[in-house]
């Protein structure tokens, strides 16, 4: 018997278009999958042309894998040339780049975004009888386009982005009000908005794919670690504790009256010379040398913030994939 679905998938999602195969020809729909259905010895683009041919319906099983597939795009390309009804299965939320939004800008989507898959393959078994036999099957079918950016859902990238954000926001101000932000800055807080902008900013700028790459993340997680040395070295140096325990920023270099007192001890002076000074950092160390610590501080914590926002983008914003039940 001819098959009325031609199954198109990247290899690396085959156990969800093995699946899709199985289900929809449970449901009595016959299907052409490679590579079982190519012969041995076979041209393997010719196998494909005739499955196509033969045909009624072309069901792609749509992920970032097959997103950057050439031999999808040909698939895809050969599909509308014979005028077959294309309907995505989108299993990551991802958008279809232009290449392929070419020809599929008016396609009948379907999402299969959440567990378990085999409840959108039975929507998708519905819409497929509906395609090959006009028969509705369960309940009408509306076309539509996919969820984009613009959609409220935890499914979409810039929610998830956000979230995660806000999430990392309430972990930065919290550290903040605990004292361990740079004390007489307001890096603190407004690190705390970095948090959320830069996730949101990141993803909504279309940089999902870049944030999510392995050596991207190696990179960045090596610039958070040199960030939180980097800052928790100079605190432990160059803060200490003023009047009833407050936190102070010391410079490093000492004042020209504080290098006739102290000779040299400077810059690195006695507990009791700030208690002497009534607790004024600017009566032993100069302005510039303190101003330069609280640069330090400021950066490196506005760094960690930074570097911490754009992994969350790549961890939250990059496509979530469906899971499966063994």
């Amino acid at each position: 018997m001819p098959a009325q679905v031609f199954i198109s998938y990247s290899s690396k999602d085959r156990t969800v278009a093995n699946m899709v195969c199985a289900l929809l020809e449970e449901r009595g729909h016959r299907c052409w999958i490679a590579p079982r259905d190519i012969l041995p010895g076979a041209s393997w683009g010719e196998a494909i042309i005739d499955g196509l041919k033969e045909s009624a319906v072309f069901v792609l099983v749509f992920s970032q894998n097959a997103n950057a597939s050439p031999q999808i795009l040909r698939e895809v390309e050969r599909a509308v040339h014979l005028g077959l009804p294309i309907i995505p299965f989108r299993i990551e939320d991802v958008l279809p780049e232009r290449s392929l939004e070419y020809f599929m800008s008016v396609p009948h989507w379907l999402d299969a975004l959440s567990p378990p898959v085999e409840d959108h393959i039975v929507r998708l078994g519905d819409v497929v009888g509906q395609l090959v036999h006009g028969a509705a099957g369960r309940g009408d079918y509306i076309p539509r386009k996919p969820r984009g950016a613009k959609s409220v859902s935890w499914n979409n990238a810039l929610v998830r982005a956000g979230a995660g954000g806000a999430v990392l926001a309430l972990l930065l101000l919290a550290a903040w009000l605990g004292g361990l932000a740079p004390p007489e800055s307001p890096v603190g807080w407004l690190a705390a908005l970095l948090a959320i902008a830069i996730p949101v900013g990141a993803i909504a700028a279309g940089g999902a794919k870049l944030w999510t790459r392995g050596w991207v993340r190696g990179v960045l997680l090596a610039l958070l670690l040199a960030a939180a040395a980097g800052y928790g070295w100079t605190r432990s140096a160059y803060v200490i504790a003023g009047e009833n325990g407050a936190p102070l920023v010391r410079g490093t270099e000492c004042t020209p009256d504080a290098k006739l007192v102290f000779e040299s001890e400077c810059p690195d002076l006695p507990s009791d010379a700030l208690a002497d000074a009534a607790y004024d950092p600017a009566m032993l160390w100069t302005a510039a040398s303190i101003g330069r610590v609280k640069l330090m501080l400021a950066a490196a914590w506005a760094l960690a913030a930074a570097v911490a926002a754009l992994l969350v983008a790549g961890w939250m914003g990059g496509p979530r994939r469906l899971k499966q039940e063994d």
